[in-house]
């Protein structure tokens, strides 16, 4: 698998992942810095769910 192929991957596994489940995730990390990555991607896919809300007027 190339590089690309994996990120994507790794995004569409990533993508529909429940915020409550990161707390875990980020529990389970080897290391602080797998665990600030950890953040970061709960982070962003948090951020895109809160704009779809936002812009489907659901707030």
């Amino acid at each position: 698998m190339s590089r690309s192929e994996a990120i994507h991957e790794l995004y569409e596994q990533c993508k529909d992942m429940d915020f409550d489940e990161s707390y875990q995730l980020i529990k389970d990390a080897r290391s602080e810095e797998e665990r600030h990555f950890i953040w970061a991607v709960a982070d962003y896919i948090l951020q895109q769910k809160q704009k779809k809300v936002i812009l489907e007027k659901r707030f």
